[in-house]
């Protein structure tokens, strides 16, 4: 059974309740996060598995995006609706006594009391958590600390597989400890033993391998899009430990840079953003891919970038670093 429940609006929050959802369950272990439009077979009936869904988790999780309180074709507010989906949700979430924590995404702000009816006012008194596309993934890893005080069986806090008693996992540990002690030391006496090759005048020396460009700090870049815009973008590069990590502008947001490499002189990484057309249109997940080759100078940057409303061909451009002040 899943330990968290994510109740969105699809044509509100999707893209962002996906990658929510991933992250989540990177954290937690696969299917850990129950959502309907993932979790609920053909033929089952709907109400019937959220409401068993919601008595079985450790928490319930609301995200609202900037659609989230839409006025439908009708006129009205599709959560004024006794029928609508997400009104029922948080209704037998705050009637289960769960935890439950609104998350806001795309801007959007917590609505007031007054703007929710009355079965449900009690979710604007609960502590909201801002997940912005700025920060993105510090924003998640507060949430997730926040979860595992919730959640403390679930994921890599939880101990022995079901079913292992304590002193059957300690054995097993013991025997894989000893064979691996085995393994070491057959390894280190057949070094110890191993005569030491005669130096040869024809051994070329050691190459040392080619260090990775440093591009720590600060660069900016003039970019012209597709359609015409032009930008001044800023990337920021910093390492933790040995994981690169930064963040590069878009337009007019400061976006989180994902899944950054480094190789040699060529560097990679990934943002996302949220794309609408006009405000009856649901929000679409944007990635961005970035693929630069570094040299003494500057970045020459490739800009790919798909998966929302319109295609857009490849942008090159070049970055070149700051100087400190």
């Amino acid at each position: 059974m899943s330990a968290l429940f994510l109740s969105y609006r699809r044509e509100d929050s999707a893209g962002f309740a996906g990658r929510l959802a991933d992250a989540l369950e990177a954290e937690f272990g696969a299917g850990s996060v129950f959502r309907d439009v993932d979790d609920i077979r053909p033929g089952e009936n709907f109400i019937q598995t959220i409401e068993s869904h919601l008595q079985q988790v450790g928490a319930v999780l609301v995200m609202i995006g900037p659609r989230w309180l839409v006025i439908d074709s009708s006129g009205q507010r599709r959560l004024d609706k006794a029928d609508d989906f997400v009104l029922r949700e948080i209704q037998a979430a705050l009637a289960s006594g769960k935890p439950l924590i609104p998350l806001l995404v795309g801007g959007a702000a917590m609505p007031p009391e007054a703007d929710l009816p009355d079965a449900i006012a009690g979710l604007a008194r609960r502590q909201a958590v801002v997940l912005s596309d700025s920060s993105w993934r510090g924003d998640v890893e507060r949430l997730v600390v926040n979860l595992r005080a919730l959640l403390p069986d679930q994921g890599a806090n939880k101990g022995a597989d079901e079913g292992d008693s304590p002193t059957k996992s300690r054995h097993i540990r013991m025997i894989l400890a000893g064979l691996a002690l085995s393994v070491v030391l057959v390894g280190v006496f057949a070094v110890l033993r191993s005569p030491e090759p005669p130096a040869s005048k024809h051994t070329p020396p050691p190459v040392a391998s080619k260090p990775a460009a440093d591009i720590a700090g600060r660069w900016t870049a003039r970019v012209k899009y597709d359609w015409g815009d032009q930008h001044d973008e800023v990337f920021e590069f910093k390492y933790l430990g040995d994981a690169l990590h930064g963040t590069a502008t878009y337009q007019t947001g400061r976006l989180t840079i994902e899944h950054a490499t480094l190789k040699g002189d060529w560097l990679s990484f990934v943002t996302r953003s949220q794309e609408m057309l006009g405000s009856d249109t649901p929000w679409k997940e944007v990635t961005h891919r970035y693929t630069g080759q570094v040299t003494p100078e500057a970045i020459r940057f490739t800009l790919e970038s798909g998966g929302g409303y319109t295609v857009h061909p490849p942008v090159e451009f070049i970055a070149r670093r700051e100087a400190k002040p």
